[in-house]
Formats: C-alpha cells, structure tokens, sequence
C-alpha cells in the first residue's frame, strides 16, 4: 500500500461545510457559502490504514504535502488574479468535477448510488477548490503545519486507532497558529474523534 493510496482529505472547520457544499452544488446556496469570519480547517490524514512506518514513507507524505500546498496556492492566485467571482461560473467548475466523479463510480460496481452524494461532498478536488476560492474571495492568508508520525507518548489512548504511526497536515485561512483561538491541532482531533 503506498502512502498515496492511503492518505486521505477533509474539510473539518466549519462542521458542516459537506452540507453546503451539496446545497451549493444543488443551486439552494450562493458563492461565498463560508462567510468571511469563519474559520476554515482543512486536513490530510497520511496512513490512514496502514500507518507510515519508514522513512520512505516519511519523506513519500512530505513530497505529496508539498505538491499539495503548491496545488493549492496556484488555485488560490489563479482565482484571485480572476476578477469573476460569479456564483455561475463557480458552480459550473465544480459540476465539471461532479461529472468526472459520477464517471469515476459509475464504472465501480460496488459503489451504491445512494452515496454517491457522500462521495461527491467529500471529493478532495472539490473540496480543496472550495478552500481555495474562500481564501482567494476573501483575499485571507493561509499557514500550512505539518505533524511528523504521532508516537504513543504524544497522544492520549483513545487516538491510538485513528492517529497513532499517522503523519497529518492542516490548513486554516489564517496567517499563523497564532491568530487561531486554540491549538492549531485540536479542532481537528475533535472532529476525527466524533466523525469516526
């Protein structure tokens, strides 16, 4: 299993930004569905299922989180440097999305098309466009921290299934740690926690 293939990405700040992100997509919400004072945290969760255990493993997350803020800060300019913020042209960019992901599970056989809007609301494309365009609207900053593989020692036992041998990477739209009202890791032990 590469660490690739067991890494995975969610939005945790606001709670309920799946939902709107459908009610968006659904043409029940209008851009910018996040509102300016909101906290957004986004996270990567590498070894998800299998942990990383080497250094390979160490450096494969690093490399796939650095593409990741590159991704991320070029979606971030490009649609700064885009004077349209219009809500159409936002929402047609991700139908284009939810289209290649219908495509995606409709050649999967296992996949139930009653979680196909599971599916959708949790794609790391979409949701990493709609941090991306947050920030960009809102013309905020955004820090990135990195946590090395948690040992034993640094977590309480009840996070030994969910984060124990795991690296993680977190995002909020502000400059620094320091301009968040908790510890930069706490919000999202909290959703992991009640969302697993």
């Amino acid at each position: 299993m590469t660490v690739v293939s067991d890494s995975y990405m969610g939005f945790f700040l606001p709670a309920d930004i799946y939902e709107r992100l459908l009610k968006f997509l659904d043409g029940n919400l209008h851009f910018p569905f996040v509102k300016e004072n909101e906290i957004l945290g986004i996270f990567f969760l590498f070894g998800k299922n299998y942990g990383i255990k080497t250094e390979l493993d160490i450096l494969s997350a690093k490399d796939i989180s650095r593409k990741t803020i590159d991704q991320l800060k070029r979606e971030i300019i490009q649609f700064r440097n885009n004077t349209q913020f219009d809500n159409d042209y936002i929402r047609e960019k991700y139908q284009r999305r939810v289209l290649q992901v219908y495509v995606e599970i409709q050649n999967d056989s296992m996949f139930e098309q009653i979680k196909a809007n599971e599916r959708i609301s949790r794609d790391p494309t979409l949701l990493m466009y709609c941090y991306a365009h947050h920030v960009s609207y809102y013309r905020q900053k955004c820090f990135f921290e990195i946590y090395e593989p948690f040992k034993k020692d640094q977590l309480d036992k009840k996070f030994y299934d969910l984060l124990l041998n795991r690296m993680v990477m977190l995002s909020y739209n502000v400059e620094k740690t320091t301009d968040l009202p908790y510890k930069t890791i706490t919000p999202f032990v909290e959703w992991i926690v009640k969302n697993n």
